[in-house]
């Protein structure tokens, strides 16, 4: 037998994945549907998330480190497999190096679509994610797009999803918003989702508390300084009160109620500053020509051929 066949065949017989990445609301789901790719496992968050009887039913979170644990667990048993996700983040970064480093042959699809379909698109499913996170799965997904293809030797295809033009008029007042920076593009995101009523997470879950729980809370607040319409600033000072309070019969006192007030403002003033800095990234990105000249668009009809090359 010739050395080449050997090389052939150890290449062949390799085992294979397809990540089908992309920023939520991107479209992924769509692509995929248009791809010959029901023989594989298929790997989702959303098969947790949208099971009304699974524990992680609208837990995104848990869902999504599940799955972490599932792709992990296929690779270790050299299975092929098909992974939905957003290809951004730490643990992502971490399971890509390691399939390659094992000896899997990776072939990425990366869905890429408008930060403001993203947001768009995002909204109005049924379940949403934050906005800091829409944007920042749009951000760290396609910033690492050169990366991908370098580290893939080419295994790369970009599937440019506008929608049909569907959402042209948001996209050029986003656009036009990024030109004024940071500031632009929130302004005209507060007045969108004043007219749309988008821009809450559906993940998320406020504090249940009983009827006497709510009158003992609403005495130990009397002097407590905060904003009540604030959903999540309510929710980290309810937290504090129940921990205290289920435990030893009583709050935990207006200091520390006080303090947990401080504690939630500090937070979220380093999550303002994490936002402000993700809308300055997309606004670069959005007029960066050598970004813009990696968006090289393939059909679903091209891609396909390609990834069945690939896994043949």
């Amino acid at each position: 037998m010739k050395l080449s066949d050997i090389i052939l065949g150890e290449q062949t017989n390799r085992p294979k994945t397809v990540i089908m990445g992309g920023g939520a609301g991107s479209g992924k789901t769509y692509l995929l549907s248009q791809l010959n790719l029901d023989s594989l496992t298929q790997f989702n968050p959303d098969k947790y998330v949208e099971d009304p009887d699974h524990p992680f039913h609208n837990n995104l979170g848990a869902a999504s480190r599940q799955i972490a644990k599932d792709v992990e667990a296929a690779a270790n048993v050299n299975t092929s497999f098909v992974w939905d996700t957003t290809a951004s983040g730490k643990e992502f970064d971490r399971i890509f190096n390691n399939l390659l480093k094992s000896g899997y042959d990776v072939y990425m699809v990366m869905v890429y679509t408008h930060p403001m379909i993203s947001y768009i698109s995002n909204f109005k499913r049924g379940r949403n994610i934050p906005a800091l996170s829409v944007f920042t799965t749009w951000r760290n997904a396609y910033k690492k797009i050169e990366n991908f293809r370098n580290k893939l030797k080419g295994n790369l295809s970009i599937f440019v999803n506008d929608r049909g033009g569907e959402f042209k008029k948001e996209v050029d007042a986003f656009n036009t918003a990024a030109k004024n920076g940071v500031n632009g593009i929130k302004d005209y995101l507060k007045a969108y989702n004043e007219k749309t009523g988008a821009g809450k997470s559906s993940f998320f879950k406020p504090v249940e508390m009983s009827d006497q729980e709510e009158q003992e809370f609403n005495k130990a607040v009397v002097n407590v300084d905060w904003n009540k319409n604030n959903r999540s600033e309510d929710k980290a000072l309810k937290q504090v009160f129940l921990k205290s309070y289920k435990k030893i019969g009583a709050g935990p006192g207006e200091d520390k109620l006080k303090d947990a007030v401080k504690k939630y403002r500090e937070k979220k003033e380093k999550l303002d500053k994490d936002y402000d800095a993700v809308l300055d990234s997309i606004a670069d990105m959005l007029f960066n020509p050598t970004f813009q000249d990696l968006l090289q668009h393939s059909t679903p009809q091209e891609i396909d051929q390609k990834v069945q090359n690939f896994l043949s």
